[in-house]
């Protein structure tokens, strides 16, 4: 199953429009901000999985 795509999720943030969202682990495509299609997107590297993101 080496062939099989990742399902692992980064998040990442845009500080040009303040948006949070996560992106598929895919290092063929660049990243860039799917709202205001910046390409300096900050990764939120502490930030492991969905819980730990939106937990209080």
């Amino acid at each position: 199953m080496t062939d099989a795509p990742s399902l692992a999720l980064r998040y990442v943030a845009c500080d040009a429009c303040e948006t949070v969202f996560a992106l598929p682990d895919d290092p063929d495509e660049p990243p860039a901000c799917g709202r205001c299609g910046a390409r300096a997107l900050r990764e939120l590297r502490d930030v492991r999985g969905p819980d730990a993101y939106f937990a209080p």
